[in-house]
């Protein structure tokens, strides 16, 4: 795994550590505030609070001209005073509207990777997690203890699994996908996380396909890339103006979200003809009866940790219609 010495350079950790301070305890009415002081000059989307920085594309819709910012602004400036620290962070916001999607990814790497090593891993960084929870994440994996990320799912009571859960069985109301899934969750429940796991992939295989619309035809190993998802988040990146969802959308969700996918659904060295079955879930392994091994509940929780954010980055977007063949694709490593 790269970057497992200090995981960030002292320069890129200076940065992540001074955002993620100044936003830590600002309310969302400043958050939003600090957004729009930094686009003074054009037209301005708002209503952007910190626990909703995730669901930013929520809001891309809501936008406010140039004369409802001022007036916001006439009766609050007076009373703040920005901090060094935070006109820093206001600049550093500003260089990254003009970046294009490769230059923003570029200048933002040591991150990129970093959430790309996670999904290589298993764990899709998602709306649940924050900058804080990626770092700790990446240095679990380096101290080879991924049961602290486990942790971070099932604790309070599995909050967030219980979560990302509900928000799925409210998303399946068609009869074929909410089929796969309850029957999924039943599994899972049940503690029988094999089976869980067959009726997700499958799922999840849908679902990506059904959202992304791949050209007909296209094989495994280009459709799980940077280069198949290349047209949804070019599509994303020219609606997504403010650093806070370029950050979650392009340095965190997509390139651990692309590893993950790519690792499930993508043989790799695992070909059946070499007889050595992956230490991990691999779509043709398990639904070829090849799977040999028992599968775990943390596993599982990747399984549904995946699919939530697939819906939810990709969700409302959905193009109606069902899968054909040729939209399958073809099986090849």
């Amino acid at each position: 795994m790269k970057n497992n010495k200090g995981m960030f350079s002292d320069e890129y950790n200076r940065m992540i550590k001074k955002m993620d301070r100044i936003t830590k305890n600002m309310s969302p009415g400043f958050v939003e505030l600090c957004q729009n002081i930094s686009k003074l000059d054009s037209v301005l989307k708002i209503n952007i609070s910190l626990d909703q920085l995730s669901a930013s594309k929520r809001v891309e819709n809501q936008i406010q001209d140039f004369t409802q910012i001022s007036k916001q602004l006439t009766g609050i400036l007076p009373s703040i005073q920005l901090s060094k620290e935070m006109q820093e962070y206001i600049q550093e916001a500003k260089k990254s509207e003009k970046l294009t999607e490769e230059e923003f990814e570029k200048k933002y790497f040591e991150e990129f990777e970093i959430c790309q090593s996670l999904g290589a891993k298993g764990w899709v960084v998602s709306r649940y997690s924050n900058p804080r929870h990626i770092k700790n994440w990446y240095k679990a994996l380096i101290e080879d203890e991924p049961e602290k990320i486990t942790q971070f799912f099932e604790k309070d009571n599995g909050c967030v699994i219980k979560s990302a859960i509900n928000m799925l069985e409210s998303k399946y109301d068609d009869p074929v996908n909410r089929n796969y899934y309850s029957r999924g969750i039943k599994a899972f429940q049940d503690n029988d996380y094999m089976t869980c796991a067959m009726y997700l992939v499958g799922l999840l295989e849908a679902r990506v396909n059904a959202l992304v619309q791949f050209r007909p035809k296209t094989r495994y190993r280009e459709k799980f890339s940077d280069k198949g998802f290349a047209d949804v988040k070019q599509k994303q990146f020219s609606k997504s103006e403010f650093f806070f969802a370029k950050r979650f959308y392009f340095l965190n969700v997509y390139p651990s979200l692309i590893a993950f996918l790519n690792r499930l659904f993508v043989d790799g060295e695992y070909i059946f003809d070499k007889g050595v079955e992956p230490p991990y879930i691999n779509r043709n392994w398990l639904l070829h009866g090849k799977c040999g091994r028992e599968i775990e509940r943390f596993e599982c929780i990747q399984l549904i940790n995946a699919l939530e954010t697939v819906e939810y980055v990709l969700g409302e977007k959905e193009k109606e219609g069902a899968l054909d063949d040729e939209q399958d694709g073809e099986n090849e490593n």
